[in-house]
């Protein structure tokens, strides 16, 4: 796997702008929040709940790896399970630990890569396995907030809806007919009309992002005319990786509960359920480092509308934090006997 020396002066400024988004998030949070909340949360926090979360995070990642070798396994490509579930872990160090070029999926996609013997195959089975949890997580933040309906006066909830509904759609479009979707006169249509509201119908800057976006839709268009064909013609997969998406979800809401639970709340269910697929939403908007700051902030709004308080909600998604970088290191120690090793 060949990987660049070092980042050009462009990603280094982009790593600089993303950290201090990341740092002024939490001043920003640290300000708005009683800090004295946060420390008495810790300082009580339930040893059993939290060693119950930590195990928790275990068993979600043996949930991503079993839909991963579900993938590889229906393109022909079986690789054993505990192998599969170790380089998960150093996906995760190289994600969180490692600002470079090289993210997790990368790293994991080189290790299971070489053992298959085609670096291509494990490519298209990792992205089958982030896309689907794509699709499903835009599907709850149109369907969960439904559990609490008063939500629905309140912006954040139903701008976050809407935008989940649009992104499902246009990603099933995009998957049901591939690059013939933009060829379509009602899609052509819109688009026409979307390139004149931006001004992108003339030279200048928007028509330049307006091509580099639409090169990249294209891309991702076909691979997912390709996504579609292998679930379509493997039902049972389908299936299969349909239960196991919903099985890490519901693991993420029982993750969150238990984490509050860890710290002496309660909350409630139905609420957490309702609000967190539009809160992941917004932490994966990629302004800061690794979703560092903006999922927390994230936390603190969403959990706020169902009654939750800020600094406990603080407390919650900090310990959410460490245990990510405890699986960062787990991958760490598994990378130092089998490492992603790097071509000059």
């Amino acid at each position: 796997m060949r990987m660049r020396k070092l980042p050009s002066f462009k990603k280094r400024v982009i790593l600089l702008a993303k950290c201090l988004i990341s740092l002024g998030f939490f001043a920003m949070l640290f300000f708005s929040v009683d800090l004295e909340d946060v420390k008495k949360s810790f300082r009580s926090i339930d040893p059993l709940y939290a060693g119950a979360g930590v195990s928790l995070s275990f068993v979600m990642v043996a949930a991503s790896t079993w839909k991963w070798w579900v993938l590889l396994k229906v393109q022909g490509r079986p690789l054993p399970f505990w192998s599969l579930y170790r380089w998960y872990f150093v996906g995760y160090f190289y994600s969180n630990f490692l600002p470079s070029n090289v993210g997790g999926d990368v790293a994991r996609s080189w290790l299971a890569g070489k053992r298959a013997g085609s670096h291509s195959t494990v490519l298209i089975s990792i992205f089958v396995e982030r896309f689907t949890g794509l699709l499903f997580l835009l599907f709850l933040a149109v369907a969960l907030p439904l559990l609490k309906l008063d939500l629905w006066r309140m912006p954040a909830v139903w701008i976050g809806s809407v935008v989940g509904l649009s992104g499902l759609s246009l990603l099933l479009l995009l998957m049901a007919f591939g690059v013939r979707a933009g060829k379509m006169k009602w899609v052509k249509g819109l688009l026409n009309l979307g390139k004149g509201i931006l001004r992108a119908d003339r030279p200048g800057k928007p028509a330049g992002l307006w091509d580099s976006v639409a090169a990249k839709l294209t891309v991702l268009s076909e691979k997912l005319g390709r996504l579609w064909k292998v679930l379509y013609e493997n039902p049972a997969v389908l299936f299969q990786v349909f239960l196991l998406t919903a099985l890490y979800y519901a693991l993420a809401i029982l993750n969150v509960c238990l984490a509050f639970r860890a710290f002496g709340a309660w909350p409630d269910l139905a609420g957490i359920a309702a609000v967190l697929p539009v809160a992941l939403m917004v932490a994966m908007i990629p302004i800061s480092l690794g979703g560092l700051g903006i999922t927390e902030g994230a936390y603190v709004f969403y959990f706020g509308l169902v009654g939750l308080d800020g600094g406990l909600t603080l407390a919650m998604g900090i310990f959410l934090r460490m245990k990510i970088l405890l699986l960062g290191l787990v991958g760490l120690v598994i990378h130092l006997k089998e490492p992603v090793e790097a071509e000059s």
